[in-house]
């Protein structure tokens, strides 16, 4: 079977199944399986969905109701996302990432593989997410993602190590270096980001 199918093709082989309303570009592709050829099910993408040109969509995707997939984003594995998320032009998320619902991603970010990403959490834009600390790769023993709990904000252009965690309600400044657990309802920012004050 084919790795990569149009849209089309995709939907006419049950690969791709949309929702009613949900509207996807004729050019999006779909990877049905991985280079080893695991597959894990079609793309499912829920009602009122708009997924624009450009986007690449993996095998196992279950993407739910009124999301905006911006142009050439570019999605791994067994990929989940909550309702009513925007996920802004040019960005990458790799394998087993869970996003929740009223999630904002901005442009040029990357989330590492298995991520998790709570509800109610903003993300700006050229944010990168690390889940190898040792930089072993190709031969990692262990990967780490970090966590952005509920309502959290990440400004631009920080850096969040692996096995970090970003309290609910915290509040990371723009530039920041996050090596260490932010707690919850806190301000933090910095290279490496220190706790200023309490969240107002």
């Amino acid at each position: 079977m084919d790795q990569s199918l149009s849209r089309d093709e995709a939907v006419a082989r049950g690969l791709l199944v949309m929702g009613e309303g949900s509207k996807v570009a004729a050019t999006v592709r779909i990877v049905t399986a991985e280079d080893d050829g695991q597959e894990f099910g079609p793309v499912v993408i829920g009602p009122g969905t708009i997924v624009r040109d450009g986007v690449v969509l993996s095998t196992g995707a279950r993407i739910g109701s009124r999301i905006l997939i911006g142009h050439n984003c570019v999605t791994r594995r067994r990929l989940v996302i909550g309702d009513d998320t925007v996920i802004s032009h040019l960005v990458c998320i790799q394998h087993d990432v869970t996003i929740g619902e009223r999630v904002r991603i901005s442009s040029l970010t990357h989330i590492t593989g298995h991520t998790v990403i709570e509800d109610h959490v903003q993300i700006g834009a050229g944010v990168s997410t690390i889940d190898d600390r040792a930089m072993e790769w190709p031969y990692t023993t262990t990967f780490t993602p970090p966590t952005f709990r509920q309502g959290c904000r990440v400004g631009s252009g920080s850096t969040i190590m692996g096995g970090v965690e970003i309290g609910r309600n915290a509040l990371i400044g723009a530039g920041s270096v996050v090596t260490r657990n932010i707690p919850e309802n806190v301000v933090a920012f910095g290279n490496p980001a220190y706790v200023q004050h309490d969240r107002v």
